[in-house]
């Protein structure tokens, strides 16, 4: 990365001024705004008050919400925690109250009912859902029947019966919900869509895009339950659950969660959309409980574990396909997202180690994006000076002597692409910039703002799910527009 380029959120700190909350403080090199929102500010009442707020679900994704809404300064005030096991709720609000004491105050109140906390808590403003799948619906739907904005955790839900749901939970109380698609917030990303693809058209006409998410066998094991902390089986069963084991690991079974490909995938198979402003044609998908069987110890998914899937989209310029994997038995080569147009290739990733453009060698000269206050690609790294000769890493082998000379290549075979770099960093959490827009649309009580309002998020839980449909049927699943109509 070009140590010289601005970062677009290095004045993440200084949101809390009155002009420069979420917006004026992003801007970078790109041109860009943390929040990047989609309509002119609009002007509330009061723009500028402290959002009380709860988290509902204090497991490991409300922890990474709690994390990222720390980088925002005193624009929010954590008021209550709900969950039904005292083992993370307890350690969560003591978090809560610790990060409080720095900036507005006040007590954490714990509940296990979230009828109970709406009840309760009558100066609430908003509520972020963490929890397992099947409760983001009634959850929801609660939420915004009872005056309350709500943040929810992406998979939307693990059926499309209660997706649909809650976009008409949304569309009759006409409260504020965004749906956890993070990065509709992330400025690198949003410099992909708004800038590269959108204004200036940098890869040319995109044909093709791939994603994965491999994850190997050791991340991928069941959770225990820590000594003497185990919910009594009526708690458990008031709220769903058949045993500790099925609630420590909801994502294994399918009345909880959407599996692997809701898990991980519905990040990405997000972008597909979000990136070129389309909904998919067709999807061809294959996959299976390929490991995880419950043979020789090992547990048993009751969704596949393993999925490979193919979009087809008709976009204004011509058909594209997009690849999609997600495996659970190997971690190689991580997960990133892959754009592959006629001049060009995009590689990103929520990862700085994918954030590559490269040039076509026939494409138009790039050089002039490089220039001025707000380039539109950077130049590429340097490679690496090694000042000992044993520093320099061997190869394996020695090539032969007829491939030991630069340039030569097979007739088939293209030129090398030229590389350059995207000139955007985010140096907060992924999670921090939309909960930023989350929090600046609540303040403002507008929908306009939000960065992946429900419907956005609909598409993509039926783009997804709609994966189970091929699988079973051994065929191609032909979307139809009914399919994405509420």
């Amino acid at each position: 990365m070009n140590s010289s380029l601005p970062t677009p959120n290095s004045g993440l700190n200084r949101f809390m001024d009155r002009r420069g909350f979420l917006r004026t403080s992003a801007k970078a090199g790109a041109g860009l705004y943390l929040a990047t929102s989609k309509s002119a500010i609009a002007q509330a009442e009061n723009p500028n008050r402290v959002i009380n707020v709860a988290m509902v679900g204090c497991g490991a994704q409300g922890d990474r919400l709690r994390v990222s809404a720390s980088k925002l300064g005193p624009v929010m005030n954590w008021v209550a925690v709900c969950d039904i096991w005292n083992y993370n709720r307890r350690a969560f609000a003591q978090h809560l109250k610790y990060e409080n004491k720095d900036q507005v105050g006040g007590p954490i109140n714990e509940y296990t009912d979230i009828t109970e906390m709406l009840a309760k808590e009558t100066k609430l403003d908003a509520i972020f859902i963490a929890t397992p799948d099947f409760l983001h619906a009634p959850y929801t739907r609660l939420g915004l029947e009872a005056g309350k904005s709500v943040y929810c955790e992406k998979m939307m839900t693990n059926t499309i019966e209660a997706a649909r749901d809650m976009v008409l939970a949304q569309r009759q109380t006409g409260g504020i919900l965004q749906i956890g698609h993070q990065r509709h917030s992330n400025p690198r990303y949003q410099h992909v869509r708004d800038n590269i693809l959108d204004k200036e058209h940098l890869i040319g006409r995109v044909t093709h895009c791939y994603g994965q998410w491999n994850r190997g066998v050791s991340a991928s094991q069941p959770l225990g339950t820590p000594k003497n902390q185990e919910i009594p089986a009526a708690d458990l069963a008031k709220f769903g659950y058949n045993s500790m084991e099925e609630f420590r690991n909801w994502r294994w079974f399918a009345k909880y969660g959407g599996g692997p490909i809701a898990d991980l995938g519905a990040h990405q198979i997000d972008l597909f959309n979000w990136f070129f402003h389309a909904r998919p044609t067709s999807v061809m998908a294959t996959g299976g409980v390929d490991y995880y069987d419950g043979t020789d110890g090992k547990a048993k998914f009751e969704l596949p574990d393993n999925v490979m899937a193919l979009y087809e989209y008709n976009l204004p310029t011509g058909p594209m396909r997009c690849y999609y994997q997600v495996l659970t038995t190997t971690g190689s080569q991580g997960y990133y997202e892959k754009l592959m147009g006629i001049d060009g290739t995009v590689l990103i990733s929520e990862s700085l180690s994918s954030n590559q453009v490269y040039r076509e060698p026939n494409a138009p000269d790039w050089m002039h994006y490089t220039e001025g206050a707000n380039p539109l690609i950077a130049r590429s790294a340097a490679a690496p000076v090694y000042n000992k000769i044993w520093e320099k890493p061997k190869p394996w082998t020695r090539p032969k002597k007829w491939m030991d000379t630069n340039g030569v290549a097979d007739v088939r075979e293209s030129k090398a692409l030229d590389p350059f770099e995207l000139p955007v960093q985010l140096d907060v959490p992924p999670h921090t910039p939309h909960v930023a827009n989350f929090i600046e649309a609540v303040r403002r009580n507008d929908l306009n703002l939000l960065n992946c309002p429900v419907q956005q998020a609909y598409d993509t839980c039926v783009t997804v799910l709609k994966c189970y449909d091929s699988i079973k049927s051994g065929s191609k699943y032909v979307f139809k527009p009914e399919d994405f109509n509420v």
